[in-house]
This record gives C-alpha cells, sequence and structure tokens, in this order.
C-alpha cells in the first residue's frame, strides 16, 4: 500500500518517476567538492584533562574542519575535513601536519603523542542536493521519498539523520489522517524541517568564499548577522544557549532574531 523510497541521495527514485511518466523534480545543488579523513588514537590519559569533545569548525581562510570524540576503552576517533584545496592527507605525517594547522596547542600536541589504532579513512561529498518534490503538481500514489533521498546536507553539520526522524514524525501524522491526498499533504508537513536545515547548511557553506554560489543580500546579511551573534556567544551563555537550540534543531532560526536577542548581539 505505501513504499518508502529512503535509498538515499543516490537512489533511484527520480529514474522511477521518468518510468512511471511523472516528471522528474527540479533540483537544488551547492558545490562544496568536501573531504574529511577518520582515524582511530589512543591519547595519553589526561591528555585533554575533562574535555570528551572537541569541535573546530571552518573559517574563511581556512576551511578546514577538526572534530576529536571521546570513545570507550580510552580510544578516540579523530577526523580532519577540508574544502576543495584544502582536503586533509591520508599519509601519517600530512594527517599530522593537517590537524596541527586547525587544533589549539594543547590538542595538537596531545595528537602528536598519540598512539595510532587503525588506518586513516576517507569519505568525498561533493554538494548539498535538494529535490524539489514539493512542487510537483503529481506525484504516484503510495510511494513517498525520505531523508536523503529528499535533501542531502554536509554532513559536518551533523543533520542528516535529525531531519530524517522529523519527516517520519511528519509521516506518522499524515498517516494518521488516512491516505487521501498523502504525498501533497506529506511533503507540506516535511517541508519546514527541510527549509531550515537547508537554509543553515547552504548559508554555513556560503559564508565561506572558498565555496563558490550566488549570494543574494538576504544571504549576506544573515551570514554577516551570525557571525557577530557567534563572537557574542563566546561570553553571553543567553545567545550561546540560542544559537545552539536552533544549530540542533530544537527552535526555528527565526528564534535568533527575537528582540531580546538582537539586542544582545547589537549591543555587545
Amino acid at each position: 500500500d505505501l513504499v518508502v523510497a529512503a535509498g538515499g541521495r543516490a537512489g533511484r527514485l527520480p529514474a522511477w518517476l521518468d518510468g512511471l511518466g511523472y516528471p522528474r523534480p527540479q533540483e537544488e545543488r551547492v558545490t562544496i567538492d568536501l573531504m574529511y579523513a577518520s582515524r582511530p588514537l589512543r591519547l595519553a590519559p589526561g591528555a585533554l584533562g575533562p574535555d570528551k569533545l572537541v569541535l573546530i569548525g571552518a573559517r574563511p581562510g581556512l576551511p578546514r574542519t577538526l572534530a576529536l570524540a571521546a570513545q570507550e576503552e580510552g580510544r578516540w576517533l579523530l577526523t580532519l575535513g577540508g574544502y576543495r584545496g584544502h582536503h586533509p592527507p591520508t599519509d601519517d605525517e600530512g594527517f599530522l601536519a593537517f590537524a596541527a594547522g586547525v587544533a589549539p596547542p594543547d590538542v595538537a600536541a596531545a595528537l602528536r603523542a598519540a598512539e595510532p589504532l587503525g588506518d586513516v579513512v576517507t569519505h568525498g561529498f561533493p554538494a548539498n542536493l535538494r529535490r524539489r518534490y514539493e512542487r510537483l503538481r503529481s506525484f504516484p500514489a503510495g510511494l513517498l521519498p525520505i531523508g536523503d533521498a529528499v535533501c542531502s546536507f554536509n554532513p559536518l553539520y551533523g543533520q542528516g539523520m535529525t531531519v530524517a526522524v522529523l519527516e517520519a514524525a511528519a509521516l506518522r501524522r499524515c498517516l494518521a489522517d488516512g491516505t487521501a491526498d498523502l504525498a501533497r499533504r506529506y511533503f507540506a508537513a516535511a517541508a519546514p524541517a527541510v527549509d531550515h536545515a537547508w537554509e543553515m547548511a547552504i548559508g554555513g557553506d556560503l559564508s565561506l568564499p572558498e565555496v563558490e554560489g550566488p549570494r543574494p543580500a538576504r544571504l549576506r546579511a544573515i551570514n554577516a548577522y551570525v557571525g557577530r551573534l557567534q563572537a557574542v556567544a563566546e561570553h553571553d551563555s543567553v545567545v550561546a544557549a540560542a544559537f545552539v537550540n536552533v544549530v540542533a534543531m530544537l527552535e526555528r532560526p527565526q528564534r535568533l532574531l527575537r528582540p531580546s536577542i538582537v539586542r544582545r548581539v547589537v549591543m555587545a
């Protein structure tokens, strides 16, 4: 009665629509040419004090990222990422040198003294990709896409699974009201979560001059405001909490434009 297509960004759903005589959805794409490389490590006991997680994001002029996370039994996972022209090397010396160019001194020292527990493994991600199924005027009954089959985001932002869960919740609500006009209702119910993550992902990527793409005045203004907001959040816990809640998709982006937050950002 219902097939949910969860085959990811490479799924065959657009080709199925062709075969059934339906139009393909329009696609929006922001090319980022991202690659990240991961390796398990064992750090010396207490090398980072009480810290269990270190996250360093890309910034203009240095489109590189680092994530270092504690795991079980003294293991840590180090992931280095970079946009076009800044892909992390996979040899031992190059991998550490890349990390040292991103990490604070104490983290870099801990990594140099760490014991590798496996090979460096890489993953490439060419582009943010959104398929606009909600704009189609006709869609086959009994077939719905979900997750990355609808929209695939830069994995560094950690949005994909959250959006898939929100889409599943939207599907549950729609099915509770029956199957009549299901596709239209489902796409409308899922769109706010996809819009939220998509705006954050492409806004973050297009804040980097190394990423090519159109930057309308609205996007430039938003990125300028968010840049100032992040600087204020370093010492203002109210602004920091609001920002984290939006990034974690617990609240809508409009939360950052409430007068109480704007006043703190402007007056800081």
